[in-house]
């Protein structure tokens, strides 16, 4: 054999097989520029210096391995499918194995090769944008310097080559295990009917009707967290089983529905349908899949996003919020710490408005019909409650609200008191206490220094200082060693006037303040805090930044995944669907009605996945919604909105994607010899 035959024929290969190769080519160039630019970011010294993203984009970074390799293999098996009978004609006309196994390397090669030099190439020319776009969303000064990463490029090279060897394996593997009468069919498998596996489909249909299940009925945040992604593979699983089996029964169903059946348009649609459906089911699928994965993570995303002040305002309803915690017998002077706060605000010119001061205790507790009890240590119990008791007097200096309670009594403030359960409560009772109810609040407290806590909050109010101590005396008991050992909080919560920077600079002012009168370096003392909504400002928002970007990069990456397997299932099905197209004509159908029934089984097969992912971001809503409450966004309809202006503008990208990608197909099937 002439030198340099084999490496010719592997660049002819590529050249002439362009149709199938330069999608495939373009996405490995594609992939190569997202892991270097995720790469680059993770390791980007001047954004990791100024806010802790490391394990958000290592986050990314692992997330877009995976998702490459698994990927790019799947996509090389479309590509090998329409090789197979060029290899077998190599075979036929005298080239060993081994030489279709060199002329393979060759081409593996030149594909890496040539989508790392383009995807680096074009990852390094876009890295400064997309590190400008993250800082932007930072709200960053966009003041960096911009540097080539080699340790990026090092990780791409290696994972891109361990990619390429994997498909060159298995496409070695599919040439070395076929016959070349295998190899010239292999693009034509499958054309036998498929069975009805009604077993199957009806386990889909469970399957998926129990992530739904999940996703809909569970209320507490807390399980949510726990079965979300249990409601995800569920969801996966049934959306699989049902595109395989039970899109194959519903057809056959129909098929022996003799009135609806023996129509030319129901005919030629539903038995053509059946074929489809067993060749591409796993492509649906997987189309369905990520068409809802890029839902579900660019809605949450943007409206974490575009919701972030509301949530900031809902973590911190005040601007300032000064904590004083510290143990029983503790004479603690609340009134001088109030004290010494307004005089630094004079210091700084700052006016203190809205101001509330309450001093409280808390205690965490498992419910039992009206009876709050110990919270067992490892409990998978997801009906926990935090507790905050205080006075009649505390809790009108932090409501407003005067309430009368006498010896004894409690006053309640909880979402539970204003259930259908409690309706008939007449007392509640607290480590073993009873206590009767001088009355009740059905509402959820709005207590910001506690809003980040997954527990359901109930405050508790007593008639005075001296019952709120016998109540944290109980749970001292109750508790033992276990029990926190600072259970008072003395807080002092208000807004102030003057700019951002103004009041940046007196919440520095104070921390110093408070510091230096409060050291936190002797037993006993108290320890006092403050949190600041403008001075955590900055890396609150770089935080839900970073989550934006993350999902914004992520969702691209599973958008272009969708696109090529949507190409690549119109090239299959167009190759697949020539003949059988043709023989219609050779039988009577008539070139107009041949291509009616073409347009109906494409629109069919190509808008299921959409309508499925649709129907799946609509079942995950309320657990979304949960999700994002416990991330702080309590903003539903900002949530709605957001999803449904993604639902839209995805569909939108989807049909522009269906109408080029059609005319690929309809060139294929129609093309004349």
């Amino acid at each position: 054999m002439r030198k340099g035959f084999l490496p010719r024929l592997a660049a002819t290969g590529l050249s002439s097989n362009r149709q199938t190769y330069l999608p495939y080519f373009l996405t490995c160039t594609g992939t190569v520029l997202m892991f270097y630019n995720m790469c680059a970011l993770a390791y980007h010294t001047s954004v990791l210096s100024e806010v802790s993203l490391s394990s958000l984009m290592t986050i990314g970074v692992w997330v877009t391995a995976i998702f490459a390799v698994i990927f790019l293999f799947y996509t090389n098996s479309f590509v090998i499918k329409r090789r197979k009978k060029e290899f077998g004609i190599y075979n036929i006309l005298g080239l060993e194995k081994k030489h279709i196994g060199i002329t393979m390397l060759f081409e593996s090669l030149y594909v890496y090769v040539g989508s790392m030099v383009l995807g680096v190439g074009l990852g390094i020319l876009f890295n400064k944008l997309i590190t400008l776009l993250l800082y932007r969303m930072l709200r960053f000064d966009p003041n960096f310097q911009f540097a080539i990463s080699l340790r990026a490029i090092l990780y791409c090279a290696v994972l891109f080559a361990g990619i390429a060897l994997l498909n060159l394996l298995y496409n070695l593997l599919q040439v070395r295990l076929s016959n070349p009468i295998q190899l010239l069919h292999g693009s034509n498998a499958g054309e036998k009917e498929p069975k009805a596996k009604w077993i199957t489909a009806l386990l889909g249909v469970v399957t998926l009707g129990a992530g739904y299940w999940l996703a809909i009925t569970i209320q507490d945040p807390i399980e949510v967290l726990m079965l979300f992604f249990v409601a995800v593979i569920l969801v996966i699983m049934g959306t699989y089983l049902l595109f395989t089996a039970g899109s194959v029964a519903i057809l056959k169903l129909l098929r022996k529905n003799k009135r609806y059946y023996y129509k030319p348009a129901h005919f030629t649609t539903i038995s053509g349908m059946i074929y489809r459906m067993k060749q591409n089911a796993a492509g649906l699928a997987s189309i369905c899949i990520l068409s809802t994965a890029v839902l579900v993570m660019i809605s949450t995303t943007v409206s974490m996003f575009v919701g972030s002040e509301d949530v900031l305002h809902t973590r911190y309803p005040e601007e300032i919020e000064v904590t004083a915690s510290y143990p029983a017998g503790t004479e603690f002077d609340a009134d001088a710490l109030l004290e010494n706060t307004m005089a630094v605000a004079g210091q700084e010119g700052r006016k203190i408005e809205n101001l509330k001061a309450y001093t409280s205790t808390t205690v965490s507790a498992d419910r039992e019909g009206n009876a709050f009890i110990p919270a067992a240590s490892g409990s998978s119990n997801n009906d926990v409650y935090l507790l905050v008791i205080l006075s009649a007097q505390d809790f009108e200096g932090f409501t407003g609200k005067q309430v009368s309670v006498g010896p004894g009594e409690l006053y309640a403030w909880g979402n539970v008191f204003g259930s259908a359960e409690a309706a008939d409560w007449d007392s509640i009772a607290v480590l073993g206490h009873s206590y009767p109810l001088a009355g009740v609040d059905g509402s959820a407290p709005a207590i910001g220094a506690y809003s980040a806590w997954m527990a359901e909050l109930c405050c508790l109010v007593t008639d005075s200082r001296d019952a709120v101590a016998a109540v944290a005396a109980t749970a001292q008991e109750a508790y033992g060693e276990t029990y926190n050992p600072n259970p008072y909080y003395s807080r002092i919560c208000f807004d102030t006037d003057g700019t951002t920077e103004e009041k940046t600079a007196f919440a520095q002012a104070l921390r110093e303040d408070q510091l230096s009168k409060y050291p936190r370096d002797v037993d006993n003392d108290p320890i006092v805090t403050m949190r600041s909504r403008e001075t955590t400002r900055d890396s609150f928002f770089s935080l839900y930044g970073g989550l934006f970007f993350l999902g914004i990069f992520l969702g691209s990456l599973f958008l272009m995944a969708t696109v090529l397997i949507i190409y690549y299932k119109q090239i299959v099905e167009g190759y697949d669907d020539k003949e059988r197209f043709a023989i219609m004509q050779k039988v009577g159908m008539s070139r107009q009605e041949v291509k009616r029934t073409v347009r109906t089984q494409v629109l069919l097969v190509f808008f299921i996945p959409l309508l499925a992912a649709a129907v799946h971001i609509t079942a995950a809503f309320p657990m979304l919604t949960k999700l994002l409450k416990l991330l702080g966004l309590e903003n539903i309809p900002l949530f709605l909105v957001c999803t449904i202006c993604t639902v839209l503008v995805f569909a939108l990208i989807y049909a522009i994607v269906y109408s080029m990608t059609a005319k690929v197909y309809y060139r294929i099937v129609y093309r004349k010899g």
